[in-house]
């Protein structure tokens, strides 16, 4: 479908692409990952013509048709309903609509009988053509998409210029979704989505039939969607024909194996200059010495398979003592009008060490709820009280944003910490990525990622032992999101965050805080994730105990109830679990084997050369095949071991 052929693309000194060559096939589902500003977006203009290479070749497949998530509305848009500005999304059947509606009009005109035939068939085929487009059920499919993504039905026909920036991207997506097209490119996807909304897209993505290519850092798409994974680093694209999981692994294996290859030819060189030098200067082995050095001029160097890495660093000292409980709310409520609440009544105790995450949909009062918490908004009614010694560190979305762009990174500590030593803001500075002269750097030049990790340093220049992040994993690459995730989940402080990353809040919440829209309530769930979406949906189909507002005020207390209500829920759903990791490992074990097998039969030079040719293509449906099941065997193995967690804890 698309093929780049020796491509090569810079802007001004930086070469982005460099020679590359890689195809993407009809039907794939591809995820483009790699550190920001590697190419990844230039690889989506290459492909929509939007720019053009320095040389080499982009070829397309004749007549595709290219759908695009842009990150800016159309020009001219503002005053349009955001229903009709999606429904545009295909100007084809716009013009199909337009002719059948032509042709309706000149039928009815009374024109000769001749011609009636010829236009009556004319628009048998273009109705045909319409409704294979799904142009019948157009309206249908952007209402649906739009309120999927989080409006509501009464914003349908608003203008498109009332809503904010975050909400016209959802605007943007839904038209990218509706048009139905051969190639479907995504970049970003998840950004200004919440959690609701990722489930949603991810759901309707799984039934979208063309061709799929999204650059993501999300890692909950890309390992459910992206079938395959290309890596974009210094200038080259590597296709790995696995999910994410399996890509992460597998970059790491070549990589080693290319640093073995290598140092064994540095091994090999060293030894034939070894020879050289010792008997240079002796007449009856210069014939030797000269075939030793016409054997250097042939030995190959093994290129080191680059792994694209991003820049994140993440170091949080371990904080200072506090007492057992952290934080207590007791009757809290908050409206930032007189009688509009945006939430009351709300009861919550964090204990010492616990990691909470507040989920929600947009607009539901997550980041209000967190200010609060945090000190930084006063309650309309209740009380918001802090335990022993607890030290708060705040983390808004804006937070990064704010710093004083002029000065450097190193005075950008120094101004909340002036008693602080150089040595010490310098050490936690290069705990964090900014090494050397890069303390140096100053503010207005560092990229999104950085400012989020020097956003971090601030904070950590005095070390709080209670965390509120709101959004910690924007602007942060792949490798930078797993540094964070690796430091908060080994930090033996206290975090409560909000996060649209479904990957980030698996990985670090023990705890969930749902704050429902409209005033519904703020609820505590003591297990994770995984198991706050299996509650809400055993009661949304009708089998839990209905929704419930904590009003404990020793909500550690309540939650502990809860845990032993559901303790037989979570036993069973164990030991489901663990018969599903054992009929993987069993599946995996016969795949393996048979890959051993395929290996053997391919290693023999008598196997007929069909035989050698079927064996080959059974090995690369047997390694796709056992890539998968080995991701939803870890997938598996760790909710099996979240369980375990829970009901040991």
């Amino acid at each position: 479908m698309i093929e780049f052929h020796q491509v090569s693309k810079r802007y001004g000194g930086q070469v982005v692409l460099d020679a590359v060559d890689f195809r993407l096939l009809a039907g794939e589902r591809a995820g483009i990952v790699g550190p920001n500003g590697a190419g990844k977006s230039t690889i989506f203009d290459l492909i929509t013509g939007e720019s053009e290479t320095d040389s080499g070749s982009v070829l397309r497949a004749k007549d595709i048709r290219i759908g695009q998530l842009r990150q800016q509305v159309r020009p001219g848009a503002e005053k349009m309903p955001i229903q009709t500005y999606v429904e545009r999304a295909a100007p084809d059947l716009e013009t199909i609509r337009a002719e059948i509606h032509h042709i309706e009009a000149h039928l009815g005109g009374g024109e000769e009988a001749a011609e009636d035939r010829v236009l009556l068939r004319r628009l048998g085929e273009l109705q045909t053509q319409f409704e294979a487009q799904g142009g019948y059920d157009l309206h249908v499919r952007a209402a649906a998409a739009l309120t999927g993504l989080g409006f509501r039905v009464e914003d349908l026909q608003r203008p498109l210029g009332e809503f904010s920036g975050g909400w016209q991207m959802r605007a943007e997506l839904s038209r990218a979704l509706i048009a139905e097209p051969d190639l479907l490119l995504l970049d970003e996807p998840s950004n200004y989505l919440d959690l609701p909304a990722v489930e949603w897209l991810r759901r309707r993505l799984e039934g979208f039939r063309g061709t799929l290519a999204m650059i993501s850092h999300d890692r909950y798409l890309l390992e459910n969607l992206c079938e395959v994974t290309f890596e974009v680093a210094a200038g080259h694209v590597t296709r790995y024909p696995g999910r994410y999981s399996w890509y992460a692994g597998e970059r790491e294996k070549r990589r080693e194996i290319s640093l073995s290859r290598q140092a064994n030819e540095d091994r090999k060189r060293e030894q034939i200059e070894r020879f050289v030098e010792r008997f240079r200067a002796k007449n009856t082995m210069s014939s030797r010495v000269q075939s030793r050095i016409k054997m250097l001029d042939k030995l190959e160097r093994t290129e080191v398979v680059v792994v694209a890495r991003g820049r994140g660093r993440f170091r949080l000292a371990k904080p200072p003592h506090c007492g057992q409980e952290v934080l207590r709310c007791e009757g809290v409520g908050f409206g930032y009008e007189a009688g509009q609440w945006i939430f009351r009544g709300v009861d919550l105790s964090v204990q010492k060490g616990e990691k909470l995450a507040v989920v929600g949909p947009n607009g539901a009062g997550k980041t209000t709820l967190l200010r609060v918490m945090a000190g930084q908004l006063t309650p309309g009614e209740g009380r918001r009280t802090t335990g022993h010694q607890v030290v708060p560190g705040y983390q808004s979305q804006e937070t990064a944003d704010t710093m004083d762009r002029t000065r450097s990174c190193l005075d950008t500590l120094k101004a909340v910490a002036n008693d602080a030593a150089e040595v010490e803001i310098r050490t936690l500075l290069g705990g964090f990525g900014f090494s050397g002269e890069a303390a140096e750097k100053r503010v207005e030049v560092l990229s999104g990622g950085e400012r989020i990790r020097l956003a971090f340093a601030r904070i950590l220049i005095r070390p709080p032992n209670l965390l509120l992040l709101d959004e910690p994993t924007t602007h942060l690459d792949v490798e930078s999101r797993e540094a964070l995730q690796e430091a908060i989940a080994a930090y033996e402080g206290t975090v409560v965050l909000v996060s649209h990353d479904v990957a980030f809040v698996r990985a670090v919440a023990e705890g969930i805080i749902a704050v429902a829209p409209g005033g519904g309530g703020v609820r505590r769930f003591a297990g994770g994730y995984d198991y706050y979406r299996e509650k809400i949906e055993r009661e949304a189909a009708g089998g839990g105990d209905g929704p419930e507002i904590a009003k404990t005020v020793d909500e550690a207390k309540a939650a502990r109830t809860e845990a032993l209500r559901d303790r037989k829920v979570l036993k069973n759903e164990l030991r489901r679990v663990e018969r599903e990791v054992a009929a993987l490992e069993k599946e995996i074990e016969a795949l393996e084997a048979e890959q051993f097998d395929l290996h053997a039969q391919l290693a023999v030079s008598e196997t007929p050369e069909a035989a050698r040719v079927a064996a080959s293509r059974r090995l690369r449906k047997v390694e796709e095949v056992l890539a998968v099941r080995e991701a939803a065997w870890e997938t598996a193995g760790q909710r099996r071991d979240d369980l375990a967690k829970q009901i040991g804890g």
